[in-house]
């Protein structure tokens, strides 16, 4: 009898003792609490990129090769290479 009368006092203290860490995390504790806000903006004002220099103006292309195209030696294995 005294063995269960024992162990469900442990039981009940264990119980109270358990809940007693949550409970204490919302506690105020008795520092304030410190809110560091951030510094302001110093209104930095970014650099203007460069401008980009002039483009050189393009050159047409030559005109394609008018000569007829050498059929004998065209294929390298199966390949086609005469453009």
């Amino acid at each position: 009898m005294k063995s269960k009368i024992l162990g469900l006092a442990a039981g009940l203290a264990l119980a109270v003792a358990a809940n007693a860490p949550a409970e204490a995390q919302f506690m105020s504790s008795p520092y304030p609490v410190i809110i560091v806000p951030p510094p302001p903006a110093q209104n930095l004002i970014l650099p203007k990129p460069a401008p980009k220099p002039a483009q050189p103006a393009r050159t047409a292309p030559p005109p394609p090769d008018a000569s007829p195209p050498n059929l004998g030696r065209c294929y390298q294995g199966r390949t086609n290479v005469c453009k």
